[in-house]
């Protein structure tokens, strides 16, 4: 099942991913969904426990300009969403801001290796959910979840 959702997008974020567009002929969403798997290997940089959900500025540092933002329109797939949502409370930040985050950080590489890959099954490629499990286990009247972005290299933690 398909999510149809808005996020608020920097120009420069949408000016870039529409250049990755061009250059490889893939989806905004698609494009997205790979800059946010790429995030997720080094999610350990961006984990916090603490404090308020973070938002994009809304005025630039130095000129104190009012930074240009634009609404857009997307589709993504319902675990695509549900992983987007887990970003956002890991990383206590907004959703805007880790696509933001993630495409101004890794877009660049993401477009080199589609552009290395040109011979790649696109959806196998990208599809950036294959091992993503979420655990709801009840202790002592205490719900509890464990969240796996990936596969342990001991599979037995995943049944304790």
């Amino acid at each position: 099942m398909y999510i149809r959702t808005t996020y608020v997008m920097r120009t420069e974020v949408l000016q870039l991913l529409v250049k990755a567009q061009e250059q490889t002929k893939l989806s905004m969403e698609m494009l997205l969904s790979h800059v946010m798997r790429k995030m997720r290997t080094q999610h350990e940089a961006y984990l916090s426990d603490d404090g308020r959900i973070e938002y994009q500025k809304r005025h630039d540092a130095m000129t104190k300009l009012p930074i240009k933002k634009v609404r857009v329109k997307v589709k993504f797939l319902e675990s695509e969403y549900n992983f987007f949502q887990e970003m956002r409370y890991f990383f206590r930040r907004s959703i805007s801001l880790v696509m933001a985050i993630a495409v101004f950080r890794y877009l660049d590489e993401v477009v080199e290796e589609i552009l290395k890959n040109d011979n790649t099954d696109v959806c196998e490629y990208f599809y950036p959910y294959e091992n993503r499990a979420k655990f709801i286990k009840c202790i002592e009247n205490v719900p509890t979840f464990k969240i796996w972005w990936g596969i342990p290299w001991n599979l037995e933690l995943l049944f304790k």
